[in-house]
């Protein structure tokens, strides 16, 4: 894996001082085994050598910290500096104790604690699952933005009227549910209705999207949306779908 920003996949970087790599080397070849990405990191009494420079382009690489911990370690500078490191970034550090009746103390407490290789590689497959969607979401984010479209409920409402179905996937793929509604209450599915747009109201039933779903200015659905705008195409559509005629608005009109 490059140094690139860009990360499909959880990278552990497994720290460690010299009297651990070999346990080191066993984590990293279960993980690898288990189709995460991991590197070690073996710290000493030099590490201060380090440029900060060089330290951060192999920090950069890792998603996850896995630190091999006994209790000399605990007490090492630099495993201070990995702990003070991850806490202000947000990435996520977990321990793998060396020797599984240590105590750990106090202000250690809070982090995930290993003691054998199963129950480590079970932490990371959930992670990585977790990982993949949330990486998705970020590229979905990212892609808008390199479109000019602002990551807003205001934005995704006035690509569903203009029929910009690319942009629509995006916004559902960065973490809208289908059934999101405008600062005015009307579903998506309504308006891609109300704009006569096919495309988007199947994607967004696709997607999961309640095809009864009404809105909060009139109380229509988007088959009765559809209905008052004439369109059979889509009345059909909706329909097979599963939406029911008799639903009526606030009005007490239906779509019969």
């Amino acid at each position: 894996m490059d140094g690139g920003t860009e990360r499909t996949f959880v990278t552990i970087a497994v720290t460690a001082n010299a009297r651990e790599a070999s346990l080191a080397a066993d984590l990293i070849k279960i993980l690898e085994e288990n189709g995460m990405q991991a590197f070690g990191l073996k710290f000493g009494s030099l590490w201060r050598t380090v440029s900060r420079s060089r330290m951060e382009a192999l920090f950069s690489k890792a998603t996850h910290f896995l630190h091999i911990i006994d209790p000399e370690t605990e007490a090492e500078s630099w495993f201070a500096y990995i702990a003070g490191l991850t806490r202000g970034d947000g990435r996520q550090l977990a321990l793998f104790r060396a020797e599984p009746s240590w105590n750990l103390p106090a202000w250690l407490g809070s982090l995930p604690v290993f003691d054998d290789l199963d129950e480590t590689v079970a932490f990371y497959r959930a992670e990585q699952s977790e990982w993949i969607v949330a990486d998705a979401r970020r590229q979905a984010r990212a892609s808008l933005l390199e479109l000019g479209i602002s990551w807003h409920i205001d934005s995704m409402a006035q690509c569903v009227r203009e029929g910009d179905l690319k942009a629509v996937q995006l916004f559902l793929e960065s973490g809208y549910p289908p059934d999101v509604r405008d600062k005015a209450g009307v579903p998506m599915l309504c308006l891609a209705a109300r704009a006569k747009h096919s495309t988007i109201i199947e994607l967004l039933l696709e997607s999961g999207c309640d095809v009864n779903i009404q809105s909060d200015d009139r109380g229509f659905s988007a088959l009765m949306d559809a209905a008052q705008g004439g369109d059979q195409h889509m009345l059909k559509l909706l329909l097979d779908h599963g939406a029911d005629p008799d639903r009526v608005s606030k009005d007490g009109q239906s779509a019969l």
